[in-house]
C-alpha cells in the first residue's frame, strides 16, 4: 500500500528542486580566503611545462562563467579579454548585485585553467598592466578616518607571477590591501 505524501513535504521537495535547477543559492560558490603569500596551485597546467600552456586560444566564455559561478561579474568585455596575452591572465570582477561597487576581486587564469583570485571582496582595485607573465595590481589605501568615497593613503602596487604551479605576489599581498592596518 502506498502512503500519500503530505503537501508540506511535497512543496519542500519542489522548492528545493527549483532553487537548485534555477541557479539559486545552492549553486553559488563564494571564494574562500586565499593566503597572502600565494594563491593555491591548480590541478591543471604544470609549472614544469610552460611551453605547452597558453598555446590554445583563451576560452573567455569558460573564464567568465567561472567568475559568474563565484558570484562575480567580469568588468571587461569578452572581445577585450580574447586579446589578453597568456599564459597568465587576470580578469577584474565585481560582486554580482553589489549596490555601491565596493566589492571587487581579480581572478587569475593560467592557460585556460582557473588559478585563483587576489583577495575576497576588496573595496577597490585596478589591473594596471598584464603581459602574460606578470600582472600589476593597484589598490587605493584607506586610512582609518577616510570616508568610503575618498582614500588618502595613496596606492599600493603588487606584481603577480606564476611560479611553482601557483600565483605569487611581490610584495606579499595583505588580507585586505585597501585597509592594510586593520
Amino acid at each position: 500500500m502506498r502512503r500519500a505524501v503530505s503537501f508540506p513535504a511535497a512543496a519542500a521537495v519542489l522548492c528545493l528542486t527549483l532553487v537548485t535547477a534555477c541557479g539559486g543559492p545552492a549553486d553559488k560558490v563564494q571564494p574562500e580566503s586565499s593566503p597572502s603569500v600565494s594563491l593555491w596551485g591548480t590541478t591543471g597546467p604544470s609549472a614544469d611545462k610552460p611551453s605547452q600552456v597558453g598555446r590554445e586560444p583563451f576560452d573567455v566564455d569558460r573564464a567568465v562563467l567561472r567568475i559568474k559561478r563565484l558570484g562575480y561579474t567580469a568588468d571587461t568585455k569578452a572581445s577585450t579579454l580574447k586579446n589578453l596575452r597568456g599564459p597568465l591572465r587576470a580578469i577584474h570582477g565585481r560582486c554580482t548585485g553589489s549596490v555601491d561597487g565596493k566589492c571587487v576581486s581579480v581572478f587569475f587564469f593560467y592557460g585556460n585553467q582557473y588559478a585563483g583570485y587576489d583577495v575576497a571582496a576588496a573595496a577597490q582595485s585596478t589591473i594596471k598592466s598584464q603581459d602574460g607573465k606578470t600582472v600589476t595590481l593597484s589598490y587605493p589605501v584607506y586610512l582609518p578616518t577616510d570616508p568610503q568615497c575618498c582614500h588618502s593613503g595613496g596606492e599600493s602596487e603588487y606584481q603577480a607571477r606564476w611560479k611553482d604551479g601557483k600565483v605569487i605576489f611581490s610584495p606579499l599581498l595583505p588580507e585586505n590591501p585597501n585597509y592594510p592596518d586593520k
